[in-house]
């Protein structure tokens, strides 16, 4: 499910997959007679081998849980350290975070007993005095289980190097050889990680120039909101010019409405067609034909039609079944107005303009092209499609398409769902 939310991203973005071990030049494993465990290194991301913590680009930020980390010395050229850290943290990171142990890149230990206390990571350095078989032994041993900890560096200079640079064991090998050193509460020992199969499993990553853009623009967002704090303390003992900066803040609000509505869409996209979302490649167009067809209008129609008779929904008009996303130009409108200006149309002579306040829709940038969003709710009463004046449909969701009612099931629908009390 990750890879092919991966690819999808990829593909609506324009971008390759790529991977850690294309992006690493060496991965260090904790010595746990430094303070911190590892040196400091230029652009070195922190991966933490627990999902419940979050990655880091600063050693200092690790603390004490130093031990459950994985110090990766990235590429300059390729990747920023510190736009991994924040992408591993955020909600697609952590979905392939979590991947790694699904799939059985991270094996966690069982859990304690809960009568047995749990050690902090406070305690580790103080555990690892005082037990000689806390110590790494120094080897460079990997089996197909890697202990990225059981060698305290390893060099990578493309896919294959990690083969190439590590001897196989023939067995597993706990992250400490010979250590039983307790990590996070009810954890008995630390876990188990085929390294290769990690940093070799695709991930979503722009150019490094784009990263940097994303930080900036990060930056910038910390900052605003900042000062929008200390105005909105402000504003109500200094009312000075408040038509002037009321402009202005509606303004920035637009814009961040705009790039939010983009991000969600492609986020909608990226989830495929359900019971409540699908797609359509145009709004009246047959791109066979390349002409104007009843048919087309009908099927954008019946599907609003559905969403109102039954939980709700959303219709992307400008997106094909596939996901690509097409726009709305294949319709042949002159402008936008006039596109919209027909769907209202459209709504007005074969649903009713009584329903209008249930169907909201706009048109949103995505991909540089402009995309028919149409949210509808959920109707109290029963609606019906018009395809002419002595003609009414009735149609619900069942799963993914719509279906029409007649006869005794309509009636039934009906009375269950509203009743008794269609339109």
């Amino acid at each position: 499910m990750v890879e092919k939310e991966i690819d999808s991203l990829c593909s609506q973005y324009g971008l390759k997959p790529t991977s850690l071990s294309d992006l690493m030049l060496k991965a260090n494993s904790p010595d746990p007679s430094r303070e911190y465990g590892f040196n400091e290194e230029e652009n070195s991301l922190y991966l933490p081998l627990y999902e419940e913590l979050n990655a880091f680009n600063s050693l200092s930020e690790t603390g004490s849980d130093f031990l459950a980390y994985i110090q990766l010395v990235l590429d300059p050229d390729k990747a920023s350290s510190e736009y991994l850290a924040d992408f591993f943290n955020n909600p697609l990171g952590l979905k392939i975070r979590k991947a790694w142990g699904t799939r059985g890149f991270i094996l966690r230990p069982e859990t304690r007993e809960p009568e047995e206390p749990a050690t902090s990571l406070s305690e580790v350095s103080a555990l690892n005095d005082a037990a000689e078989d806390a110590s790494f032994s120094g080897e460079s041993g990997y089996s197909e289980i890697i202990s990225p900890l059981a060698a305290n560096e390893i060099t990578f200079a493309g896919k294959a190097s990690v083969e190439n640079m590590c001897t196989e064991t023939g067995e597993s090998t706990s992250v400490f050889s010979g250590a039983a050193v307790p990590l996070l509460p009810e954890i008995s020992s630390l876990p188990d990680v085929d390294l290769d199969s990690l940093t070799h499993s695709k991930l979503y990553l722009p150019d490094l120039q784009v990263q940097l853009e994303v930080l900036k623009i990060k930056d910038l967002t910390k900052e605003l909101i900042s000062q929008l704090s200390v105005f909105e303390c402000r504003l109500s003992t200094y009312p000075k010019s408040i038509t002037h900066i009321r402009k202005k803040l509606e303004l920035i609000r637009e814009a961040v409405k705009l790039a939010n509505d983009s991000d969600y869409i492609l986020e909608l996209i990226r989830r495929g067609e359900s019971k409540k979302l699908e797609f359509k490649s145009t709004l009246r167009m047959n791109l066979i034909t390349e002409k104007p067809d009843w048919n087309i209008e009908h099927a954008v129609l019946k599907t609003i039609i559905a969403y109102l008779n039954t939980d709700g929904g959303i219709l992307l008009v400008g997106v094909s079944n596939s996901g690509e996303v097409m726009g709305i130009k294949n319709d042949g409108f002159p402008n936008e107005d006039k596109f919209l200006l027909h769907f209202k149309q459209l709504i007005k002579q074969h649903i009713g303009l009584n329903y209008a306040p249930m169907i909201e829709y706009a048109l949103v940038p995505v991909s540089g092209k402009k995309v028919l969003e149409i949210d509808c709710r959920k109707s109290d009463k029963a609606v019906f499609l018009n395809p002419d004046k002595d003609d009414e449909e009735f149609y619900i969701r069942i799963g993914p398409s719509s279906e029409r009612l007649t006869g005794s099931k309509l009636i039934e629908y009906v009375n269950r769902q509203y009743n008794g009390k269609p339109d």
